[in-house]
């Protein structure tokens, strides 16, 4: 039986506590083994598998130094058995969630104040779902726990976000460098570039937008980079219990010179003054 108190290890609430993929796989290991603990040994060889799962294999003789990392936010024991020691997870510090996320009570109940989930509109009252405190943009691909960043989500929504954002795992890099933008058209396009030819979900393209600023709007950004002569095709899909909309890159020019808002204005400007009275 799992320690009392202590997040499971698929959950957001540990990505939130815990940023190093490698320490978050030590955590499993720990947390999977709570009656006797395991030596670093033992870590070392059930970590093993989870490590290669996440492309993680040459961080094995870092492990210690992983665990170590767990310190400041859990509690652990030490037990000696024979000639060796055995480590076991017991519980979290007092006031580490809200250290770590920077989400206090108050904003906690702020943001589930609509009591409503932000994706599929369903309600504890008239559905009996949970809700919980998602962040839009996640921690690991740079996102803040700013208000702005905050949202209610149902326990189901919340779950296949997760498990959509981790399929792009690989291409986190290209992700947070979009997101690095400072117009959200470019952050827009950076990412469609990024991954051109396949079919990006919008709720995707819609934390990449917002990296800077939350934009409600985003859609207009996108189609406004067809002005620039972009090609992004569209197409729906129903999943998740959902409509979710998909853009495909097909082609792209250069970004212009100067404010790319500046430009698109003259070019729709331009295009008017075309029209035939």
């Amino acid at each position: 039986m799992a320690p009392l108190d202590l997040p499971p290890p698929d959950s957001d609430e540990l990505r939130a506590l815990v940023s190093s993929a490698s320490a978050r796989v030590v955590y499993r290991v720990l947390y999977e083994h709570p009656d006797h603990g395991v030596t670093l040994l033992e870590l070392r060889e059930l970590a093993a598998p989870y490590l290669a799962e996440e492309g993680l294999a040459g961080e094995q003789e870092q492990l210690d130094r992983r665990k170590r990392d767990l310190h400041p936010i859990f509690t652990f024991e030490q037990v000696r058995d024979g000639n060796v020691v055995r480590h076991r997870l017991t519980g979290r510090k007092a006031k580490q969630t809200e250290a770590r996320t920077g989400i206090s009570a108050k904003t906690r109940a702020i943001v589930l104040q609509p009591n409503r989930c932000g994706m599929c509109g369903r309600t504890p009252l008239e559905d009996g779902v949970k809700l919980v405190v998602d962040h839009r943009i996640p921690l690991a691909w740079g996102g803040s726990s700013e208000l702005e960043n905050l949202w209610p989500l149902c326990e189901e929504c919340n779950a296949g976000k997760k498990d959509h954002f981790k399929s792009f795992d690989a291409d986190a890099s290209a992700i947070r460098q979009a997101m690095g933008n400072e117009e959200p058209h470019r952050r827009i396009g950076e990412l469609l570039k990024a991954l051109e030819g396949q079919d990006v979900r919008s709720d995707l393209i819609g934390v990449v937008a917002s990296a800077g600023r939350y934009q409600e709007d985003w859609q207009k950004r996108l189609r406004e980079l067809r002005t620039l002569g972009w090609t992004i095709l569209t197409s729906r899909r129903f999943e998740e219990g959902r409509s979710w909309s998909y853009y495909r890159l097909e082609h792209w020019e250069p970004w212009p010179e100067g404010k790319i808002r500046t430009e698109i204005t003259r070019r729709e400007r331009e295009r008017r003054g075309k029209r035939p009275s």
